[in-house]
């Protein structure tokens, strides 16, 4: 038996993966996941649908509420007792049993794993692969996943994915030792194949059907440079998705070529064509879209900036302001996607927590930015942070007490006047300010003074107060 292409299902198995992908389209998760478990109880070694299935089911996963989650947890005790006495079964009835548990979490840990021996044993290390690559989605920085992923890749003669895998574990830790030996026979093995592909049965041109396509594909891969051949692979890719115009792969090619011409309008236009008839279930897709908006974003404003900075007319420079406090909405709005993103996607993040925090400050949620930040404190590295946030929030909420506490908390606990501890100080001033308690406020400031008399208009306060012009 070989792993099966969605050309190769029977008419009645296509018509039910079609209807899948319509309901995932439309957020119908449950249906798309009933519909693909039956396709692959039929067919086990359709991988591709297998993926397709566990990324509806991560999509799902991703929008359940805690409280929802919580239940899940209860339910799932009983479903993974079924996991126990799987290892005796065959390939077939272990990757069915496996599917049971995943369906309720696609990242638990044994399902995954009872996924990948299951396809060891059909012959197919690419189902360990795939297995492993769901749980370091879901587990990203656990370094014996990731060292389990790519000595797979290796396996599979793929030593640029295990490259980048590698490398991704020496960033989480870089006196890794698996890792570092990995990375070295990784890019070893890369540099290798980098002068010509091997000449044995294992060539990549006899993979493939139409040795054209092969010539056209690696074509295509090459960093493309000249504007006119950037044009001509667009007319080519543009070719192909007439020819088919819902295939996703088509259109994120020409998205790619746009890209490179840094017309970021037009390669989001074909991204997004790309993530809506991939399911939109993509969320390596989604991601690329979304910081390609805040790129696009980001590069408009310091348009409008240098074009503002040449305007002697009064009139138009006011014009090219408004436009640039509208441009900079625009990119808080685009960062508060992102974080939100971040934060289903993580919702035991800390970080993440005070990164939506943060840009919910700055397009004016202050309720909801003081509960995300409030969430953030438990994470160290950011805790200071979110508590001169947290004080800034109450402040504009009119909650001064509050403001109060968490200002003079940060600021009590940090222990050098470093650049961090000036803000809070400074806000602490303001708050005290608010409060109708000015001998506070001076008190803080003349801290600030003491180190940095230029520190925003701290001199001016301090000074004023002995009648210093």
């Amino acid at each position: 038996m070989s792993l099966k292409s969605e050309r190769e299902l029977n008419a009645s198995h296509r018509e039910m993966v079609n209807r899948a992908k319509s309901a995932a389209q439309v957020k119908n998760y449950d249906y798309a996941v009933n519909l693909l478990q039956t396709v692959l109880k039929a067919e086990p070694l359709y991988l591709e649908g297998r993926r397709y299935l566990r990324a509806v089911e991560i999509q799902k996963y991703k929008a359940t509420s805690s409280f929802n989650k919580q239940m899940l947890n209860m339910k799932m005790g009983s479903v993974a007792m079924k996991l126990s006495g799987a290892g005796k079964k065959e390939p077939a009835e272990q990757l069915n049993l496996a599917e049971e548990v995943l369906t309720l979490d696609p990242f638990h840990t044994k399902a995954n794993a009872l996924v990948a021996d299951a396809g060891i044993a059909l012959g197919y290390p690419e189902f360990k692969a795939f297995a492993y690559e769901t749980l370091a989605e879901g587990k990203p920085t656990d370094k014996a996943v990731l060292n389990t992923l790519a000595a797979t890749y290796m396996e599979l003669k793929d030593p640029i994915k295990a490259e980048k895998t590698y490398e991704r574990i020496l960033e989480i830790d870089p006196r890794d030792g698996e890792a570092l030996s990995g990375l070295k026979n990784a890019s070893a093995a890369h540099a290798s194949r980098s002068g010509g592909w091997e000449t044995s049965g294992n060539d990549y041109r006899n993979v493939l059907k139409n040795k054209n396509e092969a010539i056209e594909i690696e074509q295509a891969s090459r960093v493309v440079k000249s504007l006119d051949t950037i044009e001509e692979h667009i007319r080519l890719n543009f070719e192909r998705h007439q020819a088919e115009p819902t295939n996703p792969l088509h259109s994120k090619a020409i998205a790619q070529l746009f890209l490179q011409k840094n017309d970021y309008a037009s390669a989001i236009d074909w991204y997004e064509r790309s993530y809506n008839d991939g399911g939109r279930i993509d969320s390596a897709l989604e991601k690329t879209i979304s910081d390609l908006r805040l790129k696009k974003a980001e590069f408009e404003l310091q348009e409008l900036r240098t074009t503002h900075s040449e305007q002697t007319d009064p009139e138009l420079q006011a014009q090219y302001l408004v436009a640039m406090e509208e441009k900079e909405t625009e990119i808080n709005q685009v960062r508060l996607s992102q974080a939100e993103a971040r934060v289903r996607a993580h919702p035991n993040d800390g970080e993440f927590h005070f990164q939506l925090g943060e840009a919910l400050y700055k397009v004016g949620q202050y309720k909801r930015a003081t509960e995300e930040l409030q969430l953030g404190l438990k994470q160290p590295s950011v805790r200071y942070q979110a508590l001169n946030l947290m004080g800034l929030s109450f402040m504009k909420r009119g909650m001064l007490d509050f403001a109060v506490k968490q200002l003079a908390l940060a600021e009590t606990e940090l222990p050098i006047m470093d650049d961090l501890k000036k803000e809070v100080t400074y806000n602490l001033g303001l708050a005290y300010e608010a409060t109708n308690h000015p001998e506070k406020s001076l008190e803080q400031w003349k801290k600030i003074y003491e180190v940095d008399m230029g520190y925003r208009d701290v001199g001016q306060r301090v000074e004023a107060s002995y009648g210093h012009s």
